[in-house]
């Protein structure tokens, strides 16, 4: 297990200071990518670490020491979903990353800038391998002992720097210390217990999570409504009106062609069979439900990030 104490800048002794209750390394959290001190650097750790203020002194064990804050990244997202989120995509990973002596904490952030109260950690000890990668923007990949991998991206330039500097000095002295974890571990934003993988309560202080089944319900009865649930607003208005048109066209088609309501006429004033109506039914239908299958697989990501039922 990593000290507190350990060295990350050869060019810069460290520094173990208390500041609002939490301990942290002023010779990396307050300097630059070169290890020099920095007030930019100084300024930007503290506003990040003052809006994690309520959790981190509860969070932090004995002995464990803030390296560094990354303030603004993305959480690990396959391309594909990035592709079909567009720009929202943005929103739904925003991440607060924070570095420790014997840990990674992963702090989901919502679009006004505050902690969502998404909570995980990863013990360095369930590192098998980390890679900073990219130029401008980087990447920051972390493979697991449980075999998978994934990568943070949207890091800045410095913070990738930093993030180097640090697995470099802290991976090494946790070798071997792998937990049943092996990987990430979702924990309960109130009373700071593990949450199992699937069950969306807690099973120390009882706080109930947003659940996979009632996303399943509410993206197959509602229009939007898994965006809606996973708190994704704008994509459930957008979706609200794009798969209620479906439906009702649906709908109508379906009336049409089993003859409940006078079918519509063509422009060459021909009226469509039940033929063409059932395969314009089916067409409509087969559009509807890929729409609603993206996005309870969308929605169900962030769900399985553990969403808590009770407003904070």
């Amino acid at each position: 297990m990593s000290s507190a104490d350990v060295p990350i800048h050869g060019s810069q002794p460290p520094r173990l200071v208390s500041a609002n209750g939490i301990q942290i390394r002023e010779d990396v959290l307050y300097t630059n990518a070169k290890g020099e001190p920095d007030d930019r650097s100084r300024k930007r750790a503290d506003e990040a670490l003052a809006s994690l203020h309520d959790v981190l002194p509860s969070l932090l064990e004995p002995n464990e020491a803030v390296l560094y804050v990354i303030k603004s990244c993305q959480a690990p997202l396959g391309a594909l979903e990035q592709l079909f989120l567009g720009w929202y995509v943005y929103r739904v990973t925003a991440t607060r990353l924070v570095f420790t002596n014997f840990r990674l904490l992963h702090f989901g952030m919502g679009s006004d800038g505050k902690w969502n109260r998404t909570l995980k950690t990863l013990r360095w000890g369930d590192v098998t391998g980390a890679k900073v990668k990219g130029w401008i923007n980087r990447l920051l990949e972390l493979r697991y002992a449980n075999g998978t991998k994934e990568r943070y991206w949207r890091l800045p330039k410095k913070d990738g720097k930093k993030a180097r500097a640090i697995l470099d000095a802290v991976l090494p002295q946790s070798r071997g210390e792998a937990t049943a974890a092996q990987g990430f571990q979702s924990i309960c934003p109130d009373c700071r217990t593990p949450l199992a993988a699937g069950n969306y309560q807690c099973g120390n202080c009882g706080l109930k999570f947003k659940d996979e089944k009632t996303l399943r319900w509410r993206t197959i009865l509602i229009p939007g409504g898994g965006y809606l649930y996973a708190g994704m607003t704008l994509l459930g208005v957008l979706a609200f009106l794009s798969e209620g048109i479906f439906t009702l066209a649906t709908i109508f088609s379906v009336l049409m062609a089993v003859g409940l309501i006078p079918p519509e006429t063509a422009e060459n004033g021909q009226k469509m069979g039940p033929a063409d109506l059932w395969g314009a039914a089916l067409i409509l239908a087969f559009i509807l439900a890929l729409n609603k299958a993206l996005e309870y697989l969308h929605s169900r990501r962030v769900i399985r990030s553990f969403i808590p039922l009770k407003k904070p």
